[in-house]
């Protein structure tokens, strides 16, 4: 939860008074596109990550232009390992002190005791985990700054939610107890903190220090540099951006004039601090570079921004859907874009009009009623170029419904008697698809394999087997197959009937339970599926099967090997003291071929 923070409003936006309305009504259409990117919010980095052990976690923020004050509705978001999003610290008001390196200080309700700094804004539930994870300013419709530390693998997951990698992580071990990771300033001008100072890689822009937090009112210590200008570019379009015109201005403190170049062009003369104006841009990538100059000549480090024109819309294509018509009152669909792109889906009675809302690939829907329906889903790009919805109509009828159970066959069987102390089976169901359950001597049925099961180890004296199929809608056999026969050993000297097997030995001790956690979706593209699972009593061991195969040894978490597309079934049993669970836990998925390229 995010504390409001109270500051004096600012009653000057520098980047505005300096352009006069023309320049607003020729932003008007790139801001449509990219929030309010008007250097009032945007030029700020992440300079300093404290994880605390006390309540007294914060985030330092600093400013590397002026202006940067109206912080309202922008948020300092952090994620853990893996690139989730695990708080968000958002601003309500802005702060008083908007001078160029002004720092803002985001902290939990301990810092001030801790550092006799008091947090801009306190948010009690701020929590900063050391071993991992990203700190992020996120100032809206441009990428965020974010910053890595310790063990963080997400950098594609963050990149996804904040339009920025963050890089190689800083201080790979985790950020040691009392200790923070901070900005370092020293490209360009190494006493002023500029844009130069962000490479995006975490290792190289930071370093592990001790803790010295700065809030809004604390003396700016930063200093100009004497010579050669240092500039920053301010306003920008969008990363993607859907439009072929693009406007920036920029700034350079100690510059009496300015060059700029698109691409590949030559440095040439362009207006002081803006706006330089492009239009007409192809589709693609493309690279704007400006340098401040003076007496002591042009910046040697010029600022540069790479962003991607992209008018083109994304398509959309429909993986998988149910069969038409279909029975049963739940439906999915797996769906992908010809580019990377967020989607909306609406279900609907064909010819209404659909309500589309935000989804993923893999979406379902449950409790459908008979009658038609119709699936749409539309794609936006990260240009927000918004792509044509792709549909899919069926009927949904119930009286379709499956509900007639296999019959299951034994088809390969022991002679009676046997001599021999194994047995093998064969069995086979009247529903292609059906997994089956086996039982010997009244032990509690036990998913086998749908090519067989073989028994070793069988005493002397009379035994029985059954098997029960289970259709691909969940139906059971309710006459299981049966077999019984008479095993009789020749006698020899000496030698004693060995033990049956595989029936457990009996005790008085109740069966484990089995419990399934992580497992995939209903419907996924991963072909090496994982899944995690336990027991409710200790000591336990495990045994895993998958589509109706034997039971073998496997630990929690236990990966597939590579799965061919298609309907699959996995099974877990604990086992103590030589007793299974009668009553495995069970997930069945489909795997879906790969998408097409």
């Amino acid at each position: 939860m995010s504390t409001p923070i109270s500051a004096e409003p600012v009653r000057g936006r520098r980047r505005f008074t300096r352009f006069a309305l023309p320049l607003l009504l020729m932003l008007a259409g790139l801001l449509a596109v990219a929030p309010a990117a008007d250097a009032t919010f945007h030029l700020i980095k992440v300079r300093e990550v404290h994880p605390g052990t006390g309540e007294d976690s914060y985030v330092e923020l600093q400013m590397f232009a002026a202006g940067q004050s109206f912080l309202s509705g922008h948020a300092l978001t952090v994620y853990n390992t893996a690139g989730s999003l695990v708080h968000k610290s958002t601003f309500v008001s802005g702060v008083a002190n908007a001078q160029n390196q002004g720092t803002i200080l985001v902290g939990d309700s301990g810092v001030e005791a801790a550092f006799g700094v008091k947090p801009d804004l306190v948010d009690s539930g701020l929590a900063i985990p050391a071993a991992g994870g990203a700190a992020c300013w996120n100032a809206g419709g441009l990428p965020a700054d974010c910053v890595a530390w310790g063990n963080f693998t997400g950098d594609a997951a963050l990149l996804s939610a904040t339009g920025t990698s963050a890089g190689s992580p800083v201080s790979p071990t985790g950020i040691a107890s009392g200790k923070s990771v901070r900005r370092t300033i020293e490209p360009g001008c190494p006493t002023l903190l500029e844009e130069s100072d962000d490479s995006d890689q975490s290792a190289t822009d930071f370093k592990e220090v001790t803790p010295a937090p700065r809030n809004n009112l604390s003396p700016i210590t930063e200093t100009t540099c004497a010579g050669a200008p240092n500039t920053a570019i301010d306003d920008r379009p969008a990363p993607r951006s859907n439009s072929t015109a693009a406007v920036f201005t920029y700034e350079a403190p100690t510059a009496t004039g300015y060059e700029c170049r698109l691409d590949a062009e030559a440095f040439a003369a362009c207006p002081d601090g803006g706006p330089k104006e492009y239009s007409s841009l192809a589709e693609g990538s493309h690279t704007f570079q400006v340098r401040g100059i003076n007496g002591s000549g042009p910046d040697p480090t010029p600022a540069s921004y790479t962003w991607t024109v992209d008018t083109v819309a994304p398509t959309v294509t429909i993986d998988a859907h149910p069969a038409d018509p279909s029975a049963g009152t739940s439906a999915s669909f797996a769906f992908h874009a010809s580019e990377a792109s967020t989607f909306e889906c609406s279900m609907s009675p064909p010819d209404a009009a659909g309500v589309f809302s935000a989804c993923v690939s893999g979406k379902t829907y449950l409790a459908l009623g008979n009658g038609l329906h119709s699936f749409e889903v539309r794609p936006t790009d990260l240009a927000t170029n918004a792509g044509a919805p792709a549909a899919f109509a069926w009927t949904v009828d119930n009286s379709l419904a499956d509900t007639t159970p296999p019959q299951t066959t034994i088809d390969q069987r022991p002679p009676d008697p046997s001599p021999s102390s194994s047995a093998t089976f064969a069995y086979s169901s009247s529903e292609p698809g059906s997994s089956f359950e086996c039982s010997l001597d009244s032990a509690p049925f036990l998913v086998c394999a749908s090519d067989g099961a073989a028994y070793t180890g069988l005493a002397s004296g009379p035994h029985s087997f059954q098997v029960r199929a289970t259709d691909a809608s969940g139906n059971l056999d309710p006459t299981p197959a049966g077999y019984s026969f008479t095993v009789a050993l020749p006698t020899l000297p000496g030698n004693s009937p060995p033990p049956s097997s595989p029936v457990p030995p009996r005790t008085s001790a109740s069966p484990p339970q089995t419990v399934l956690g992580a497992k995939p979706a209903a419907t996924t593209r991963d072909r090496t599926p994982s899944f995690r699972f336990r027991a409710d009593l200790a000591g336990v061991s495990f045994e895993c099967a998958l589509d109706g195969k034997r039971f073998k040894p496997c630990r929690s978490p236990f990966t597939t090997a590579t799965l061919k597309p298609g309907q699959h079934t996995f099974s877990v049993r604990a086992v103590l003291a030589g007793v299974a669970d009668p009553t495995p836990a069970k997930a069945a998925f489909k795997v879906l071929p790969p998408r097409a390229r």
